[in-house]
């Protein structure tokens, strides 16, 4: 059993991660040791991004920078919403700007302190015109998301959907408390991680199986439970009819 950061058999303590790397206890102690932004793995410390982030080789030669390829998982996760009935009147979300942003930005955008942890965010705006009210009509929303630089495909893509179905939410009305907002958004998310064929993909679902957070983790959890009691096409008409 051999350490991954100094390559010598491990003696006494030790420290390993999801995918089985192992390190002397000493190099976790002495800050010699980092852990991929993105996978977790263990490494040697390098700011990857340039912003203080490390990234395995293997996540950073997946990562998405480019508006191009953003709109090409923008398509491929609504093909997959459509499959469980998950639609919107503009059918493929032209009008949604999708802007890639670094951690401090989306720190700016959210009002913040930076977090590493907050991967995207939609800005919903509603416009409801002079006499819409008096005339019937209805608002008009326009939806911006932004997404943090740097991330692996995979994850880009689930975090995508995650924002794609808040703008799902949005669009017809559907009020749900915190919890169940954002573990209906992890719904989304955990569909295209297990739909996408990465190595990576058994850690971030894991991760969001075992996440502690009462709002993102919990409501899961709970959107978990009730997609394995009803199916997932049934538990989108139940958010929508206003049944969960």
């Amino acid at each position: 059993m051999k350490c991954v950061i100094c390559g010598c058999p491990i003696c006494g303590q030790y420290y390993y991660d999801h995918w089985g790397n192992k390190v002397c206890a000493i190099h976790v102690t002495n800050n010699e040791v980092a852990r991929c932004a993105s996978c977790g793995q263990y490494m040697v410390p390098t700011d990857s991004t340039g912003d203080g982030r490390a990234l395995c080789g293997v996540c950073m030669s997946s990562v998405v920078m480019d508006i191009e390829e953003a709109e090409r998982l923008k398509k491929y996760i609504l093909r997959k919403f459509l499959e469980v009935g998950v639609e919107f009147s503009d059918k493929n979300l032209d009008s949604v700007n999708i802007e890639i942003v670094s951690p401090e930005r989306m720190a700016e955008i959210r009002q913040q302190p930076v977090n590493l942890m907050n991967k995207g965010i939609t800005l919903t705006r509603s416009f409801s015109g002079g006499f819409g009210p008096i005339f019937n009509t209805k608002a008009r929303l326009e939806h911006q998301v932004y997404m943090l630089s740097y991330l692996t495909r995979v994850e880009f893509a689930a975090t995508l959907a995650h924002e794609i179905l808040h703008i799902w939410q949005n669009e017809n009305g559907i009020k749900l408390p915190p919890m169940k907002c954002e573990g209906l958004c992890n719904m989304g998310a955990y569909m295209i991680y297990e739909d996408m064929n990465s190595l990576k993909v058994s850690f971030f679902k894991k991760s969001m199986v075992e996440s502690p957070d009462p709002i993102y983790g919990d409501g899961f959890r709970y959107m978990l439970a009730e997609r394995e009691k009803h199916g997932l096409k049934r538990l989108f008409e139940m958010a929508k009819q206003g049944q969960l």
